[in-house]
C-alpha cells in the first residue's frame, strides 16, 4: 500500500498568469507619474492587483495628508485639532448641551 506523493488534482490550483503590457497612452513622452498611474488604475483591462497598486501609488499625489498633532512646546495647531476639539460628533453634542452625538 503505497503512501503519499503526488496525485493528480490534489492541491491548491495553480494562479492564472495574466499577461498585461501596459495601458494605451497617446503620448508617452511627456507622461507624468500621476497621468501613468490613473490611466493604469482606469484600464478595465488591467488585472485588479494593478489597478490597486497604481490607486495607491498615485494617491501620495492626489490626496494631502493631516498635519501632525501639536508637539510640546509648540505653540502652531493642525487641523487635527480642531477635529478633537471643535468638530467630533461627541464635541458638538457636548457644545449643544446633549449626552451623546446621537440624541
Amino acid at each position: 500500500m503505497a503512501r503519499g506523493g503526488e496525485r493528480v488534482g490534489a492541491g491548491r490550483p495553480k494562479k492564472e498568469k495574466t499577461e498585461y503590457s501596459g495601458p494605451q497612452v497617446e503620448d508617452a513622452s511627456r507622461l507624468t507619474p500621476l497621468e501613468f498611474f490613473k490611466a493604469v488604475f482606469r484600464d478595465p483591462k488591467a488585472p485588479f492587483d494593478a489597478r490597486y497598486k497604481a490607486a495607491q501609488d498615485a494617491a501620495p499625489f492626489v490626496h494631502a495628508r493631516l498635519a501632525p498633532k501639536e508637539a510640546e512646546g509648540d505653540d502652531q495647531g493642525s487641523m487635527a485639532d480642531d477635529w478633537d476639539t471643535m468638530l467630533s460628533p461627541k464635541a458638538q453634542a457636548k457644545a449643544q448641551g446633549r449626552k451623546n452625538g446621537m440624541h
